[in-house]
């Protein structure tokens, strides 16, 4: 199943915030036939599940995850952060199939300042988030990223990362994109942590680590994609773009993503 992350249009965000119709009009058309949405992108649809489910119905696409993304510096959820969790939580009971994709907000611009006391604080929340999710049906992923200060860029990173997981309610999503800009080759780790992925992100990086338009940089998708096929993976793979050109064009860099992933 291959779905597409409302990301392209928040690079345009004052264009397209709250216009799902639109998003999904562009991404059914692509070919994808589900959408990941950030909670800013839904606009008053977050405020009215039963309005974003009779558009879900009415487009024929499929709810495939929610993004959240807080700081979760403390060893346990500040007030305004667990408040965040258990609306999206509360907001995804509307919608069984779906997941609750938990992101990773380096919040310390200096990466090294307490990273072991960083990586703990943050794994412990989500593991929490995890739990509280896993009482209502919903099922959580994690979903690291590779800025400069991410207290899960390299390998030994995810490592720890993995060790929590593997441990909790919470799966793995793994981003190609993302391990490729920390070093990560991305098939070796989605190999070492099958057991726990599921939920996939796919985007494209070039040779000089900058974000760029699907099959134009460095990513082996297909053969992510042939493993994932042999290993009877049945979740969502989700298409996330963030290169420059969706800044300039967020509908045709969605439309050449499904090109792409479909050989149109």
């Amino acid at each position: 199943m291959y779905g597409c992350q409302t990301y392209p249009w928040q690079m345009n965000e004052n264009k397209f915030h709250g216009n799902m119709p639109h998003m999904i009009e562009i991404l059914s058309s692509a070919g994808f036939t589900g959408v990941e949405a950030e909670i800013v992108m839904l606009g008053d649809y977050y405020k009215d599940w039963k309005r974003f489910a009779e558009l879900l119905d009415k487009t024929k696409i499929k709810f495939a995850a929610l993004a959240i993304h807080e700081p979760w510096l403390l060893p346990s959820e500040t007030d305004a952060e667990r408040a965040a969790a258990d609306r999206a939580i509360e907001f995804l009971c509307h919608f069984p199939a779906a997941k609750l994709l938990i992101g990773h907000v380096a919040a310390d611009p200096v990466r090294e300042n307490n990273l072991r006391i960083k990586q703990d604080n943050h794994l412990k929340c989500i593991k929490e988030i995890g739990r509280r999710a896993a009482e209502k049906g919903v099922v959580s992923v994690f979903h690291p990223n590779s800025a400069d200060n991410s207290v899960f860029r390299y390998w030994d990173d995810y490592e720890i990362m993995l060790e929590t997981l593997r441990s909790s309610e919470v799966g793995f999503a793994p981003d190609i994109g993302h391990m490729l800009n920390g070093g990560i080759d991305p098939l070796k780790m989605i190999q070492h942590s099958r057991e726990k992925v599921r939920h996939v992100h796919f985007k494209d990086i070039n040779a000089s680590h900058e974000w760029t338009t699907m099959g134009t940089g460095v990513g082996k998708f297909r053969e992510i994609i042939d493993y994932l096929k042999n290993t009877d993976y049945g979740g969502w793979i989700i298409v996330e773009d963030e290169s420059p050109d969706a800044e300039q064009d967020s509908d045709a860099v969605v439309m050449a993503d499904g090109k792409y992933i479909f050989g149109k």
